[in-house]
C-alpha cells in the first residue's frame, strides 16, 4: 500500500559542487553530478557564471593579405598586465591566420598588442616588434612585469622589453651584459621562454633551448647577467647561474616552471620539485641560495599551470590541482589535492592533452575562484577558493564553450577586472562580467542532482511535484525542470517554465515605493512543477538559459509518495 505523500527538502542543493569520485548512492545531496556553467556564489548556492562579455571591438594590426585567402582568423594567445612607465596596461600576443576555401592555412602572422581606449570602446593596437628569430613562438609567449617595464619571452627569441613607447630586444638595450666567463660569452642573448620576476631579479630558463640552467639577472638590472670572468666587467654585478641538473631527486628531469612564494624560489620539473631558500639576497653569497627540499614523483604539467593565491601556491600535476604549502617550523612542503572530487576526469583530460602547454591555471581573487582551463576542449574546471567540501576536495563546477586561451586578473582604480584572451570569433579580448555574452546568445546553466533515494532505497518513489526555489535578477528567462528514475540515465523527462526577475530601474532610483521602479532587485520565488512516473531512485535537474539575467538555485522541495518495497 502506498504511504502518505511526503515533503522532502534538499537545502542548498549542489553547494558542495560536482563529485564524480565517490559512490553516487552514498553521497550528501549537497554534491551533484552536473554543475555546468555554474559557480558556487557568495551565499553558497549553485548559480550561473558570468559572461564572456565584449571588451575590445577591433584588432588593429598590419599584415600582407595572402592570395586566395577566404577567411582571416584572429586568435589571442597570451595575455598579461604590467605597470609600464607608471601606467597599468594589458598586453596580448595575437596570431592572424589566413585560410583558403578548403580550410587550408595559407599564412600566419604574429603580433604583440596592447589595449587602448578609442572613445567609449577599447581596441587592440599593434606594438612594432624588433626582428625575431622565430615569430611563431609568440603563440606561447610569457608576459612578465618587472621594474616598470614589460618583458615578453618566447622560445628561441631574445627577450622583448616594452617601456610604454618602444619594444626593443633586450640585447640592444644600453648596458646589456650577456652571460660570460673567461672562456667567452655563454649565451649572446637571453632567449628563454620560462621566467619569474621575484626578489628584485629576473629568473629565466630555456636559454638556447636548455632547461637545466636558470640564469638570474643583477639586482634591479635585467640588462646584466652572469659575469664569471676573473676580472668582472662590473664588480657590483650579482647576476648568476644555477645548474639544477645534479639535484633532481628522480635523477633526470627538466625545468618546466619557476615561481616565488614566501621567500622561496620554487623550481618545478616535470616529475619533481626543487625548493630553494636565500633567493632574496645575493644568491651567490655565503648563506645565499640553498637547496631546501627536493620532492620526487610530482611535478608541473606546463609553465602556465600555476597560480599564486597569496596564502598558497597552486600547480597542476598529472593528477590534478595541488597546493604547495610550507610549515615554518619543519621547513617541509605538504601536498593538497584540490580536485579530489573529479580526479578521474581531470587525470584523463591531462593525459589526453596532445599539447600540455595549453593547460592553464589562474586565480580570480574578486570572484573567489580558481580556474583550470583546457582550451582545445573549450572547457574549464572551476574551484571555489574559500573553503573545501567535506571530502577535502574543493567545491568544483564545470564550464563549457570556454572561448579563451588565457586570462589575467588585475586591480586598478578601485576595480577588480578579469580579461580573457579570446580564441574564437576574432574578438581579441573578452571581459568576465555581467551575464550577457559578446554575441548576445544565451548560454546554459545546468544542474543535476546525485542519485536520490530519500533514505528509503527499497521503496518505489512516485514523484508528484518538484518545487525549485530560485533567486534571479535583471530579466525573465527560460528554464526546464527535469527528473528521471534510472541510475544510469540523466533527467529524461522535463517541463518548461519561466523564471521571473525584476529589471533594473531607470536611473537606479525607486518611484511610487514600488521595487520594480527601484534599484536592481533579486527575485526569490518558488516554482512548482508537476511530475509523474516512478522508480526506486530519483535524479532531479534544472536548466536555465542565461542571457542578461542571473540565476541561483537555493532549495529543492520534492512531493513524493513512497510506495511498496520492491
Amino acid at each position: 500500500m502506498a504511504q502518505q505523500q511526503q515533503n522532502i527538502t534538499i537545502a542548498a542543493p549542489g553547494f558542495y559542487g560536482i563529485n564524480t569520485e565517490d559512490s553516487p548512492l552514498l553521497q550528501d545531496p549537497g554534491y551533484c553530478t552536473l554543475a555546468t556553467n555554474c559557480v558556487v556564489d557568495q551565499l553558497g548556492r549553485i548559480g550561473a557564471r558570468k559572461a564572456w562579455a565584449e571588451y575590445t571591438t577591433a584588432i588593429n594590426v598590419v599584415f600582407t593579405p595572402a592570395p586566395g585567402a577566404a577567411t582571416t582568423n584572429y586568435i589571442t594567445y597570451s595575455i598579461g598586465t604590467a605597470v609600464v612607465s607608471d601606467v597599468r596596461i594589458v598586453l596580448t600576443t595575437v596570431g592572424v591566420k589566413q585560410i583558403d576555401g578548403s580550410n587550408n592555412e595559407l599564412q600566419a602572422d604574429y603580433f604583440l598588442c596592447k589595449t587602448i581606449a578609442v572613445g567609449d570602446t577599447f581596441e587592440l593596437e599593434e606594438i612594432p616588434l624588433p626582428v625575431l628569430s622565430d615569430p611563431t613562438t609568440l603563440a606561447k609567449a610569457q608576459i612578465v612585469a618587472f621594474n616598470n617595464k614589460a618583458y615578453i619571452l618566447s622560445k628561441g627569441n631574445d627577450i622583448v622589453v616594452y617601456d610604454g613607447t618602444t619594444a626593443s630586444a633586450l640585447s640592444s638595450v644600453v648596458g646589456y651584459l650577456p652571460p660570460q666567463d673567461d672562456t667567452g660569452t655563454i649565451a649572446a642573448t637571453i632567449s628563454g621562454d620560462t621566467a619569474c620576476a621575484a626578489y628584485g631579479r629576473l629568473w629565466v630558463t630555456g636559454v638556447n633551448n636548455e632547461y637545466q640552467t636558470i640564469y638570474y639577472s643583477d639586482l634591479l638590472l635585467p640588462t646584466q647577467w652572469y659575469d664569471g670572468k676573473a676580472v668582472p666587467t662590473d664588480a657590483q654585478n650579482t647576476g648568476g647561474i644555477i645548474d639544477v641538473s645534479q639535484y633532481w631527486p628522480t635523477g633526470r628531469d627538466r625545468i618546466v616552471g619557476i615561481e616565488a612564494h614566501n621567500g622561496f624560489l620554487i623550481v618545478f620539473g616535470r616529475q619533481s620539485i626543487l625548493v630553494y631558500t636565500g633567493a632574496a639576497g645575493d644568491p651567490a653569497d655565503i648563506g645565499g641560495l640553498t637547496l631546501q627540499d627536493a620532492i620526487p614523483n610530482i611535478g608541473l604539467v606546463s609553465r602556465d599551470a600555476t597560480a599564486n593565491i597569496g596564502s598558497d601556491l597552486l600547480f597542476v600535476d598529472d593528477s590534478g590541482v595541488r597546493s604547495v604549502g610550507r610549515t615554518i617550523q619543519e621547513k617541509s612542503v605538504p601536498m593538497g589535492d584540490l580536485t579530489y572530487n573529479v580526479r578521474g576526469e581531470i587525470t584523463q583530460l591531462i593525459s589526453r592533452a596532445l599539447d600540455k602547454d595549453e593547460i592553464f591555471l589562474d586565480y580570480w581573487a574578486s570572484e573567489g575562484i580558481i580556474v583550470l582551463l583546457f582550451p582545445s576542449g573549450s572547457q574549464a574546471y572551476v574551484m571555489e577558493a574559500r573553503a573545501p567540501s567535506p571530502s577535502g576536495g574543493h567545491k568544483i563546477t564545470r564550464w563549457t564553450d570556454c572561448r579563451f586561451n588565457r586570462s589575467v586578473y588585475l586591480e586598478v582604480a578601485g576595480q577588480s577586472l578579469v580579461f580573457l584572451a579570446a580564441n574564437k570569433d576574432s574578438k581579441g579580448v573578452f571581459q568576465y562580467k555581467s551575464y550577457l555574452q559578446y554575441d548576445n546568445q544565451p548560454y546554459e546553466m545546468h544542474y543535476q542532482s546525485m542519485i536520490l533515494n530519500f533514505g528509503q532505497p527499497a521503496n518505489f518513489k512516485f514523484l508528484k511535484q518538484i518545487d525549485f526555489t530560485l533567486a534571479a535578477t535583471q530579466a525573465p528567462s527560460t528554464a526546464y525542470a527535469g527528473w528521471g528514475y534510472d541510475i544510469g540515465s540523466s533527467t529524461d523527462r522535463s517541463k518548461l517554465f519561466i523564471v521571473d526577475a525584476s529589471p533594473a530601474a531607470l536611473y537606479n532610483e525607486a518611484e511610487f515605493t514600488e521595487a520594480k521602479f527601484g534599484a536592481q532587485q533579486t527575485t526569490v520565488r518558488r516554482y512548482k512543477i508537476n511530475t509523474k512516473g516512478s522508480g526506486e531512485n530519483v535524479v532531479i535537474g534544472l536548466r536555465v538559459d542565461i542571457a542578461d539575467n542571473s540565476c541561483s538555485l537555493q532549495e529543492i522541495n520534492v512531493q513524493t509518495l513512497l510506495g511498496r518495497i520492491n
